[in-house]
């Protein structure tokens, strides 16, 4: 019944992304930086793109993503600060709702709290953090949005960022990996369910 779900969850993301898995078309960073297991998944913004990018790696059949669930990485929707420390990478996936934050039974505000005590946490350690926006520029939201401030609470602190090409349509992504040093990669809609797994697979080959 668990990978009935996720299939439908699966084609759910088909169908939004528009995704074609005939072609990919990956570009900026490319290929991308190497990162370590174990990795830690994980959302900002309550939004349900964590869960999505899990269902992306782990159910995608028209992939040869090398990582496997719970041995090399790991799913936690919220993860306090002491919840972090066995990690070596944390792949945030920022996306917020209202039905999210409502489920959840918090505020935006309460979310963004978390968050950067979340990302402190990880700069203390020095485990690497990944940005990673799969939705466009209808999702992004208008400035001071949830789904803004979950950006700004991830992407300015990121080790590299990972982003659909129309998400960037104002360049605020690239304006950030340039002032930081950090590198870029842009993925498009039509190929995002092979882009996204091929990129995590390069990030995490040895």
């Amino acid at each position: 019944m668990k990978r009935f779900s996720a299939l439908l969850l699966l084609f759910g993301l088909l169908m939004l992304m528009g995704a074609n898995p005939v072609s990919a078309a990956i570009t900026g960073t490319n290929p991308p930086p190497k990162f370590e297991f174990p990795m830690l998944l994980s959302n900002a913004g309550q939004g349900p793109d964590g869960k999505g990018t899990r269902t992306i790696l782990t159910f995608n059949p028209t992939s040869k993503v090398a990582l496997r669930y719970e041995t090399d990485y790991f799913y936690n929707a919220e993860p306090q600060p002491a919840d972090i420390a066995k990690y070596k990478t944390i792949v945030f996936a920022i996306s917020s709702t209202a039905k999210g934050l409502g489920a959840s039974g918090i505020t935006i505000e309460d979310e963004i709290a978390r968050l950067k005590k979340v990302v402190a946490e990880a700069k203390r350690l020095k485990i690497k953090i990944v940005a990673l926006v799969l939705n466009g520029k209808d999702n992004r939201g208008l400035p001071g949005s949830a789904n803004e401030q979950s950006i700004d609470a991830i992407a300015p602190f990121a080790d590299y960022i990972i982003v659909r090409k129309d998400g960037d349509y104002d360049g605020k992504f690239k304006s950030l990996a340039d002032k930081n040093k950090v590198p870029l990669t842009y993925f498009d809609k039509e190929t995002a369910m092979t882009d996204v797994p091929a990129l995590f697979t390069a990030m995490f080959s040895k």
